[in-house]
């Protein structure tokens, strides 16, 4: 079955790493999306995404409901991870699958 939709991770390459706790790792500004180029281009069937992260993140469930960023987030994090997201739709069922971070990170300054 092909999948409907794709996250998207980028790594903001203009951030300068936090570290949270004494002698802890350093943490870098991700921004996670999602895409679809075939089968909703323009997210028009989309109502929300939600994103599950690692289970040591604090607040590990965040939800997107602004269209004109591609449902987008910012997180800071130090390693990959698998994300499972659902995508709510407007005509149906949510969407539900899962992406590892790695397999889909870009470079980006922001």
């Amino acid at each position: 079955m092909e999948q409907k939709y794709n996250l998207i991770a980028i790594l903001n390459t203009n951030f300068q790493p936090v570290t949270f706790r004494l002698k802890g790792k350093k943490h870098y500004q991700i921004i996670l999306r999602i895409e679809s180029k075939e089968f909703d281009e323009k997210l028009e069937k989309v109502t929300y995404v939600e994103y599950e992260l690692h289970k040591s993140f604090k607040n590990r469930t965040r939800i997107a409901k602004s269209k004109h960023n591609q449902f987008e987030i910012d997180i800071k994090a130090w390693g990959s991870f698998v994300v499972q997201c659902t995508v709510g739709q407007i005509d149906g069922e949510p969407y539900t699958f899962s992406q590892n971070i790695k397999d889909v990170l870009q470079r980006k300054a922001m």
